[in-house]
């Protein structure tokens, strides 16, 4: 797919990833950063919401926030609940039939898990 050169109100729409050590980990990473160079949402660090920083946070509230979590553990939307944000749209990628520690990040993968959540 070929980049776009703009996505309207792409500061408004978001993506959040969990970028764990498994291998879902890395294609929630993955896809986020396809998403982002798309240009389809803007990606951003949760990191910075599960260290608590307040500024962001409250900046999130206002975004259409896409949550990406790899499998049933669900480190991304702890950490988003767990930081006041509930509003917010969510991918767990076991949920499309891929099972944690069995599905490498290759292309084939990748593309599928990418369709569903540009769809979001």
């Amino acid at each position: 797919m070929e980049k776009k050169d703009c996505s309207c109100n792409a500061s408004q729409k978001m993506v959040m990833a969990c970028s764990g050590a498994s291998d879902l980990g890395h294609i929630s990473d993955i896809v986020a950063r396809k998403l982002r160079d798309n240009s389809v949402r803007k990606m951003n660090c949760l990191a910075v919401v599960g260290a608590g920083i307040e500024k962001s946070i409250e900046d999130f509230k206002t975004k259409d926030i896409l949550v990406i979590d790899g499998c049933p553990v669900d480190c991304g939307k702890k950490i988003m609940e767990r930081n006041g944000l509930t509003d917010y749209k969510y991918l767990r990628i076991t949920d499309l039939g891929f099972e944690k520690g069995k599905t490498p990040a290759i292309e084939s993968n990748v593309n599928l898990i990418y369709e569903k959540a540009e769809a979001i």
